[in-house]
């Protein structure tokens, strides 16, 4: 087999070449290293998270339904109504199966104590809809999905392992949820986490939904999310004209409550990853730009070999070796290289893999599947030959076009095939500069809008500040919600009967100079939304009112500095038995008072549908406060006292019997958790404490995932300047070789080192210049697809632009400096005798 061993030789002369030039081999090894490493890893991430089917049974067709815009296109998790779910479930004929769940969060009493969980609600049929199988035991019955069914309970095997001791015989065993006996009847695997996008689901538990009063006969009580399977064949498209249909209907049966509802629909997995889908696909596109940097310089190393070598491909090509021959001995030299870089880059991408499961928990969806798998390395194969073909390429074709006669002859050099070729070299220079240019231009604009987000006006005072999260061992949650009879008797308001003497407490500890309660404060991802009507105008014409809802104390404003703006604050002696009052923002008073003194005027939050029977009193308004993040817009938002909060309503529920939060002000830098939980452990010993974070930490995570992509576009603007340092380097030094004859006899004629050190700068400065202005066009064209990402700047920033070049120009300077000293100090007498 002639072929066979001819490709033989080119492998054994390859590695011959690449061991007698280490430096290169190193140079080009770790050049395509970083850039297949790199791309292997980001691959990886978006294979897992956005490509790799979800681990339920026909995961490509499983969709989520609910609210949308006005026309039912904008697709998200949005919750709907018990009533909502039975028309979808009844009435669409696209769908195979339909199951629906509400997120949740409880407390177990456990061998540890007290434990705040997440507890989803799901109906019964959404496990055999998923094809999920316990570990242990069953799943629930359709028994057990009835109002008043049995109370039992489904265990994840993190929770079952760590709080019950992995006990076999737990089945059958009853545990306390929200203070309540329930049944153990299964536990499921590890590996099953429903839905994906609530809390900690390694460790939490399942409940069977079991429709209250109120989910029976209220379209209004909006929390309960919808998910179904596509009959084979049907499309997105179909479902969303049938959900219309369906929406129209339930607008004409019940026009107070959904005359705004258009039910649409959006697979689950894109539903699931859309905030991180056009990160990690801009970071894919950035990496591509480092991959063809890295293939960039290892073809202009390889350019630079095949000069030095034009002498021995001369001789073959004289001996009778045919182009293709040559060629083919050049590919093979590119793919070694390749091959080698290939098994580094494989190394680095491991250690890229490990690095990203130490983010913080939730950075990035599903972040616990990734790992690298056979798709992977056969990506990892594609992206060897793809730089293969790229970086040999242009060497192989001026390899293939060489002609033996100049070379062979002493009186000519071959110049003017060197010119070429170098000139050849430059624009391959260009063209990394041009890359690059991108590249720090999108990492400029990033670290202007991670510097604006990082200043912006959050409306408060972060300074030793920290919250802390707290739920009661008989915690309501969201999910189960119900309004009591007015004469019903009730228990001990809570508010009195803990929250009071525990900020008391607090206020007293030593260190502690302020505490206060809230409901959802800033940052912590809390958020509940109501409706509401003014007094005084007809509900008919107050369709869409609505407000995120907290509940405080009276010391909030003095914790958090929060600036009031006109009016006042609430306070201590806004008591149960005081008139009923609240404070709202200033985004509330622009919406809903425009150019009004709203001072004094009155909202209703429900009434008698959610136990709120009297008017709340608008008495001031505050400056507004970043919610979940500085980019995120700011809502209307309405503050309660927590002590007028009645024990019969909705609200109560909601807002202080299911979790609240406690910030706490302190004199120095001091730990919290221990004195909070000593507090506790005296007054309410049955509570569950959770989620300490200073409001530094709490900011941080807030905007981690936009340091995070400023961190990795930085790194890779980082790789690219090295490159294209490398590069210009090995261009100027050949050109320098090139032309030391010439630059001899311009010497001998009388120009001066100042004029030559000039000239090669000149040179330099002209291919920066070329690839600043073509990466330029390329930025400004990119610009809207940027957009997006940013926040207090425009994708045409004049100072980014203005430093990014500035940077270029230097760094060229500084890759340009040694060759051109070099060629400063040649003498001419030495150049003259060379032949």
């Amino acid at each position: 087999m002639p072929a066979m061993d001819a490709l033989w030789q080119d492998i054994r002369y390859a590695l011959r070449q690449c061991i007698k030039s280490p430096s290169f081999t190193t140079l080009a090894i770790l050049s395509l290293a970083l850039g297949m490493g790199a791309n292997t890893a980001m691959f990886t991430v978006v294979e897992s998270v956005l490509l790799r089917p979800l681990p339920y049974a026909n995961a490509g067709r499983l969709v989520s339904i609910g609210p949308g815009g006005p026309h039912g296109t904008e697709a998200a998790f949005s919750s709907t109504s018990w009533l909502n779910y039975r028309d979808v479930r009844d009435q669409a004929r696209s769908l195979s199966a339909v199951a629906g769940y509400s997120e949740d969060i409880g407390v177990v009493e456990s061998r540890e104590g007290s434990l705040s969980v997440a507890t989803p609600r799901v109906t019964p049929n959404l496990f055999p809809m998923l094809g999920a199988k316990p570990l242990l035991g069953r799943d629930f019955s359709e028994e057990e999905g009835k109002t008043g069914g049995p109370r039992v309970a489904i265990l994840s095997e993190a929770l079952w392992r760590q709080s019950f001791g992995a006990n076999p015989k737990i089945l059958g065993r009853t545990v306390r949820v929200n203070a309540e006996p329930r049944a153990v009847i299964g536990v499921m695997p590890s590996s099953f986490r429903f839905p994906e996008a609530s809390g900690d689901l390694r460790k939490g538990l399942w409940l069977p939904l079991q429709p209250t009063g109120e989910m029976l006969k209220e379209r209004g009580y909006n929390f309960f999310l919808i998910v179904g399977q596509l009959k084979s064949g049907v499309t997105v498209t179909q479902l969303r004209s049938e959900l219309a249909a369906i929406s129209q209907r339930i607008r004409q049966t019940d026009p107070n409550s959904n005359q705004g509802l258009f039910l649409t629909a959006a697979f689950y997995q894109e539903l699931l990853t859309g905030s991180s889908r056009p990160v990690l696909f801009g970071l894919l596109v950035a990496l591509g730009l480092v991959l063809l940097i890295a293939c960039a310089n290892v073809a202009n190393l390889l350019i630079a070999r095949c000069l030095g070598r034009r002498q021995e491909f001369a001789v073959r090509c004289a001996l009778g070796a045919g182009q293709l021959r040559l060629m083919g001995q050049l590919l093979v030299e590119g793919g070694l290289l390749s091959l080698a870089g290939c098994v580094v880059g494989f190394g680095l991408a491991e250690l890229a893999v490990v690095a990203i499961h130490k983010l913080p928990e939730g950075a990035i969806p599903r972040g616990e599947e990734i790992a690298v798998r056979w798709t992977v390395v056969v990506t990892l194969a594609l992206i060897a030959t793809l730089t293969t073909t790229l970086s040999s390429l242009l060497p192989a074709i001026l390899v293939g076009r060489t002609d033996p006669q100049p070379a062979l002859q002493a009186s000519s050099r071959g110049l003017g095939a060197r010119a070429v070729r170098s000139r050849l070299s430059g624009w391959v220079v260009g063209g990394e500069v041009a890359l690059t240019t991108l590249l720090l231009i999108s990492t400029g604009l990033l670290f202007h809008t991670l510097w604006n987000l990082e200043h912006a006006r959050l409306g408060f005072d972060m300074t030793r500040v920290t919250s802390f999260s707290a739920m009661p061992a008989d915690a309501a949650g969201f999910g189960n919600m119900g309004v009591s009879e007015v004469n019903q008797p009730t228990e001990p308001h809570i508010a009195t009967l803990v929250y009071q003497p525990v900020l008391e407490r607090m206020k007293a500890l030593p260190g502690f100079q302020d505490a206060a309660l809230i409901t959802a404060p800033p940052l912590s991802g809390v958020d509940l939304n109501s409706s509401f009507t003014i007094v005084g105008i007809p509900e008919n014409q107050q369709h869409g009112n609505g407000a995120r809802v907290s509940a405080v104390s009276g010391s909030y404003a003095h914790v958090m500095t929060t600036p009031v703006m006109r009016g006042r604050m609430i306070t201590e002696a806004d008591s149960a038995t005081a008139p009923f009052v609240i404070v709202v923002n200033e985004t509330f008073a622009h919406r809903y008072f425009p150019n009004q003194d709203l001072l004094g005027r009155q909202i209703s939050l429900g009434g008698e549908n959610t136990g709120m029977l009297q008017p709340y009193t608008i008495v001031g308004v505050i400056g507004n406060q970043v919610e979940q993040s500085p980019a995120s817009p700011t809502t209307p938002f309405i503050l309660l006292p927590y002590q007028q909060i009645p024990a019969t309503s909705l609200f109560y529920a909601a807002l202080l019997k299911t979790i609240v939060f406690f910030v706490v002000k302190t004199h120095a830098d001091i730990p919290v958790a221990p004195a909070a939980r000593s507090v506790f452990k005296q007054l309410a010993p049955d509570f569950a404490l959770d989620n300490f974070n200073t409001m530094q930490e709490s900011f941080a995570k807030s905007d981690f995932n936009d340091r995070v992509g400023l961190y990795l576009i930085g790194a890779f603007g980082g790789m690219a300047v090295l490159m294209v340092i490398a590069g210009l380097y090995g261009v100027l030094a050949q050109i320098v070789g090139y032309r030391r004859r010439e630059i001899g006899i311009r010497l001998a004629l009388g120009a001066t080192p100042p004029g030559i050190l000039s000239m090669v700068l000149r040179q330099a400065s002209m291919l920066v210049v070329a690839g600043i202005a073509a990466g330029i066009a390329l930025a400004a064209a990119a610009g809207k697809l940027e957009a997006g990402f940013l926040y207090g700047v425009k994708p045409l920033d004049t100072w980014t632009y203005v430093a990014v070049i500035v940077l270029l120009l230097l760094v060229g300077g500084m890759a340009a400096l040694v060759p051109a000293q070099r060629a400063a100090v040649i003498k001419p007498i030495d150049t003259l005798r060379e032949e």
